[in-house]
């Protein structure tokens, strides 16, 4: 299978080059966003580590959720990916990774317990089949080469 994006070069195509503009202004406004989502998860991330040992010793009595970073790096990485040139299985994955941050922050602002273990249960299932791929798929590279060359 070979990488693509949507945003691929498109020299060559008649008729296209507004398309391609278009494609081209998309990819970085993605690109833009990314980076931003990237800057406010990094700095919320400071944040809730500075406010937690804040009031971890007394000079606080609120907490910053966790949830805002989590939910930033989705955000960042899924929006980076419709820019990246990738196979479509790897695209996939990398959304499914993206969505469980995503769900995984979102959740922590879900005031119904069963909806949050809900929610839970299924970032679960997206890191465990993402990460499960990827070793499924090393097997299987492993085990072909040691089958032909041994």
């Amino acid at each position: 299978m070979s990488e693509a994006n949507p945003f691929d070069d498109c020299a060559g195509q008649e008729g296209a080059e507004k398309r391609c503009i278009r494609a081209q202004l998309l990819a970085k406004m993605l690109r833009g966003i990314s980076a931003i989502s990237f800057t406010l998860a990094i700095a919320s991330a400071c944040a809730v580590l500075v406010l937690d040992c804040a009031r971890h010793f007394g000079f606080l009595s609120w907490r910053l959720k966790s949830a805002f970073p989590l939910i930033f790096v989705g955000i960042s990485y899924s929006s980076l990916l419709f820019t990246l040139p990738r196979t479509r299985r790897e695209f996939l994955l990398g959304m499914a990774v993206a969505v469980a941050f995503i769900l995984w922050g979102a959740e922590q602002f879900v005031p119904d317990p069963g909806l949050a273990a809900l929610m839970d249960d299924g970032v679960v299932f997206l890191f465990v089949m993402d990460l499960g791929i990827v070793i499924w798929g090393y097997l299987i590279k492993k085990m072909h080469l040691k089958w032909e060359g041994g």
